[in-house]
C-alpha cells in the first residue's frame, strides 16, 4: 500500500514546483521533503523525478503516479462530502412489517418516492421474528411488530392497536355464528391464519372451540391480497387484521362479524438502538406513526 504521507508530499511538490516552498507549505525541512520523495521512489521501484540544479521534471512514471494521486484525492474529497452531507431525499429506505400492514402503508410511502425520485422504498412483508432478526442483522432499518421483543439491542415505540376480524361471505350477515356454522363453512388458512384464528375463536366461542386443527380447512393461500377472494366467493371464512380487510376491493361480498370479545394486537415501531439512521428515515417514521395512530 502506498504510504499516504509520502504521496501527499509528492503531490504537493509537483503542484508547488519547488522543494523549499513545499517544505514551508508542509511545515517540514527541505531535506525532509527530499527524504519523502526518495522513500516513495524506493517503495514504487521507479524514478519519479528528473532533477537538474534546483529544478525537476516528472518522469513518465512520476506523471502516472501524480494522476493517480490526484484521482484518489478527488475521490476522497467526494467521499468526505457525502459522509458529511446526509441527504434526506436520497437513498434506500428498508422497512419490514406484516403483509397486511404492507398493503396499507406501501401506497402512502410510494408518494414520498414520487416526490423525491432518488429515494428508494423497499418494503418486506415478514412475520414478527423475521422482522426482528432482519433489524438485528442490519438487513432492514425499520420494522413494525405486534409483540414487543425482549432484545436490549432494539428500541421500540408503541404505535397503537390493530384489530383482528372474523370475515365471512356476505350471505352470512346477521346469522348466529357458532362453531358448527363456521366448521360447515370451512376455514381459509394463510401463514398467520392459525395463530389469528386460535386467539379470536377461543375468546369468542368458549368451550365449543378447541383448536383450529378441528376446523374443516377449505383452502390456503400466502398472498395477502388474495386471502379474502375465496371468502367473497362463499368458499369459507378467515381471520385477518383489519387493515387487510378494509383494503379488499369486493367489500359488498364479505361480512365482518361483530365480536363479543374483540381481539387487538398492539403495534410497535422497532429499530436498532445504537444505530443512527440517515435523515431520509425521519419522514418515514413520522408518516408511519401518523397513519397507524389515526
Amino acid at each position: 500500500m502506498i504510504n499516504q504521507q509520502w504521496l501527499h508530499t509528492f503531490l504537493t511538490l509537483v503542484e508547488v514546483g519547488h522543494f523549499t516552498q513545499t517544505a514551508e507549505k508542509l511545515y517540514m525541512t527541505q531535506p525532509g521533503v527530499s527524504q519523502h520523495i526518495k522513500k516513495l521512489e524506493k517503495q514504487m521501484g521507479v524514478l519519479l523525478l528528473s532533477r537538474f540544479g534546483k529544478r525537476f521534471e516528472l518522469t513518465r512514471e512520476g506523471g502516472t503516479l501524480y494522476r493517480f494521486g490526484c484521482n484518489r484525492k478527488q475521490e476522497e474529497d467526494q467521499l468526505f462530502s457525502e459522509l458529511q452531507f446526509d441527504d434526506p431525499h436520497k437513498g434506500e429506505c428498508r422497512i419490514a412489517c406484516s403483509g397486511a400492514m404492507a398493503t396499507f402503508l406501501y401506497p402512502h410511502l410510494l408518494q414520498r418516492q414520487k416526490t423525491h425520485p432518488e429515494l428508494v422504498v423497499a418494503v418486506e412483508a415478514a412475520p414478527n421474528q423475521r422482522i426482528i432478526e432482519s433489524i438485528l442483522n442490519n438487513v432492514v432499518d425499520l420494522g413494525i411488530i405486534t409483540q414487543p421483543s425482549t432484545s436490549t439491542e432494539l428500541e421500540q415505540d408503541a404505535l397503537g392497536f390493530e384489530s383482528l376480524c372474523l370475515v365471512l361471505p356476505s350471505s352470512y350477515a346477521h346469522q348466529p355464528l357458532g362453531f358448527d356454522t363456521l366448521n360447515t363453512l370451512g376455514f381459509i388458512d394463510h401463514p398467520d391464519g392459525s395463530h389469528y384464528a386460535d386467539r379470536l375463536l377461543s375468546a369468542n366461542l368458549g368451550e365449543a372451540f378447541h383448536s383450529v386443527s378441528k376446523l374443516k380447512k377449505r383452502g390456503y393461500i400466502n398472498q395477502i391480497n388474495q386471502i379474502l377472494l375465496p371468502v367473497s366467493e362463499g368458499l369459507g371464512f378467515t381471520v385477518l387484521p383489519e387493515t387487510a380487510v378494509r383494503h379488499f376491493e369486493r367489500q359488498s361480498l364479505i361480512y365482518i362479524a361483530p365480536l363479543t370479545f374483540p381481539i387487538r394486537d398492539e403495534l410497535f415501531l422497532v429499530r436498532k438502538r445504537h444505530r443512527a439512521l440517515p435523515k431520509r428515515y425521519d419522514w418515514f417514521e413520522r408518516k408511519i406513526k401518523e397513519l397507524v395512530r389515526t
